[in-house]
């Protein structure tokens, strides 16, 4: 996948329509759709977290899919999106790779996860043994298989694709997949074809082979059962598995189980648009309308909502302690607050603000410190105002509402942030490593969809901890000190914390707070090879300084969330918490664009050229 394997740079999607008209629809359409498929995959992946009696290995399975759901659309929809309302219609050739790659990951994923019918299979012959046979050691084991396998499968797809010649034409008349890219490219490599055939076989094939003999064995058991209705209850909790392997394996097999030659790119188009972008909207509401269960889920979790719009919770509102009782400490703290907040929305203004002027300030690494600032701005805005307002007047508290939306920002835009700075992380290891190939590699497209990433997984997993955390039931003490509505406080003031809800807490820490410090610290060890082999000292130094201020930034940010959330609940101190988060939510968002503003010699230059220009001629 060198330079050197191929002459074609990137490729032109040409899409559905060149008419303005209908690619105007089209963008409607297609972000109904998108919205449609986000909202009803999270919300099922909420309710079978939330529910305790959809704690069982089948929805262990179907809350996959929705996940699996959920990204698998994302691969395509926001690229389909731009290429609807932007006249460029290309891709660079690494984000053609990226979308190949992940498309094909999750595909053969969710392949393999369709084909546990063996837990239907289980649950209709042997009830009495379900739980017993389908142990939660043995879910999570095929779970992570099917995810292992669908991943290595598609690194080896993805390779063995990109090291074809693509020397002709680079126009695709779909999204980067198998057969436009077959097509294109100009010869094949020996063996090449006999892959394809292969993964066809073990990816479509053998799955769609064993959930086609399960279903002859259900269809057995399910026979011998006496009565009418009992056949129909064992039934109907097949048909909804049923229906999505049917959708999903027709579409699938329709495209890649007739020769290329037979290859029709409007027909094709169509019948991988349902697959990639239609059934992961339909999936969620199949297995929501079709299932009891779920429906019984998801109108409790309606009537705990309305319940919470009404205040039919036992607690309406809390009361925010804060720093002190001191009249004259709350002034002196309401001075201080006020100046820091000044500080911050000032400071983030003017970064964004160069970096939108300047013309040499017009790269990758700023475009993401550009964004890092946008979120500095917002996220002292969540709290600070509140602050002020409960330090100068008597009433200190904040409505039920207030605290569910304040939680919700803060959390989305955290989670958001953790994410950037990973982000972040990478960028500078292309720009030591690769320096010469720096501007192909983080093309502004591929700089953009990882900003878009970032804002989409932080506020999606804002909306999973949300949900779970205000569907606790709060009915003792109202006051918490603390400052804002936080996990720790509001977690002490619970009736009742179910195993469920610190589960949806550990999976959050690990993959919003955990994950992204582990990838950060890969990237800088690769860093720091690739410095130690520049030869100058003085190369070295000048390397090093390009990544200190992120590495400033990351080390202060991870290390106060680290040090609140890493730790557990029972040695949760408020007075101690209370000084650390201060620094996270508060004092952080204001030294972020010094430390971008000071350790960096283009924005510094940028800052004095905007300081002439406002300076008034003598």
């Amino acid at each position: 996948m060198d330079k050197s394997n191929h002459t074609v740079t990137d490729f032109i999607l040409v899409g559905f329509t060149t008419d303005p008209v209908m690619q105007l629809i089209l963008f409607v359409v297609f972000l109904a759709v998108y919205s449609v498929t986000l909202v009803g995959n999270t919300t099922l992946i909420t309710l079978i977290c939330n529910d305790s009696q959809l704690h069982m290995p089948m929805y262990f399975f179907t809350g996959n899919l929705s996940f699996l759901d959920l990204w698998y659309s994302s691969v395509y929809t926001p690229k389909i999106l731009v290429t609807c309302i932007s006249e460029d219609k290309s891709i660079s050739f690494g984000g053609c790779v990226a979308q190949f790659f992940f498309s094909a990951g999750l595909a053969y994923s969710e392949c393999y996860l369709l084909d546990h019918p063996y837990d239907h299979y289980v649950a209709i012959s042997k009830p009495l043994l379900y739980s017993q046979a389908m142990s939660i050691k043995l879910c999570a084991f095929l779970v992570a298989a099917s995810y292992l396998g669908g991943f290595i499968n598609s690194s080896v797809i993805t390779r063995r694709t990109f090291a074809l010649n693509f020397c002709a034409d680079n126009v695709i008349d779909d999204f980067c997949h198998l057969l436009p890219l077959v097509k294109l490219a100009c010869g094949r490599k020996d063996g090449y074809q006999t892959l394809l055939y292969f993964f066809l076989a073990s990816n479509v094939i053998a799955p769609l082979a064993l959930i086609l003999a399960s279903y002859l064995f259900i269809i057995t058991t399910i026979l011998r059962i006496r009565s009418t209705q009992g056949r129909l209850k064992a039934f109907s909790t097949c048909s909804s598995h049923l229906i999505s392997v049917t959708l999903y394996y027709g579409s699938i097999l329709h495209i890649y189980c007739h020769p290329p030659s037979s290859y029709s790119m409007d027909r094709d188009k169509i019948v991988s648009t349902f697959y990639t972008v239609v059934f992961p909207m339909l999936n969620p509401m199949i297995y929501s309308l079709r299932n009891k269960d779920e429906k019984e889920a998801l109108n409790e979790l309606c009537e705990v909502l309305l319940a919470m719009e009404k205040g039919n919770h036992t607690v309406t509102e809390y009361i925010l302690v804060g720093f002190t009782t001191d009249p004259v400490m709350q002034l002196i703290l309401f001075v201080v607050f006020l100046s820091v907040y000044s500080i911050t929305l000032v400071g983030n203004t003017t970064l964004m603000t160069l970096i939108c002027d300047d013309s040499w300030l017009h790269t990758p690494t700023y475009f993401f410190t550009g964004n890092l600032s946008f979120l500095d701005f917002w996220y002292p805005s969540v709290y600070t105002p509140k602050i002020l307002v409960t330090l100068i007047c008597e009433d200190k508290s904040i409505s039920f509402a207030g605290c569910v939306a304040q939680f919700f920002f803060s959390a989305g835009l955290g989670y958001s942030e953790c994410y950037l700075l990973a982000t972040m992380a990478y960028d500078h290891y292309v720009a030591i490593s690769n320096p010469l190939l720096y501007a192909q590699v983080t093309s502004k497209r591929l700089c953009i969809y990882l900003v878009i990433y970032s804002y989409t997984g932080g506020f999606v997993n804002a909306v999973i901890l949300t949900s779970n955390t205000f569907t606790l039931d709060f009915c003792g003490d109202n006051v918490f000190d603390d400052f804002f509505c936080d996990v720790p406080p509001l977690v002490k003031l619970a009736c009742d914390v179910k195993e469920s809800y610190q589960a949806v807490l550990y999976f959050l820490m690990a993959s919003s707070v955990i994950t992204p410090p582990v990838l950060i610290l890969a990237s800088y060890l690769f860093i720091i090879a690739a410095i130690l082999r520049i030869r100058s000292t003085q190369g070295r130094l000048k390397a090093f300084s390009t990544c200190s201020s992120h590495l400033i930034s990351v080390t202060l940010y991870y290390g106060s969330i680290l040090y609140i959330y890493s730790r557990p609940h029972s040695s949760y101190s408020p007075e101690r918490d209370k000084m650390v988060s201060t620094f996270y939510t508060v004092v952080f968002p204001m030294l972020n664009p010094m430390i971008y503003i000071l350790r960096n010699k283009d924005v510094k230059e940028a800052l004095k050229k905007l300081l002439k220009l406002t300076q008034p001629e003598v």
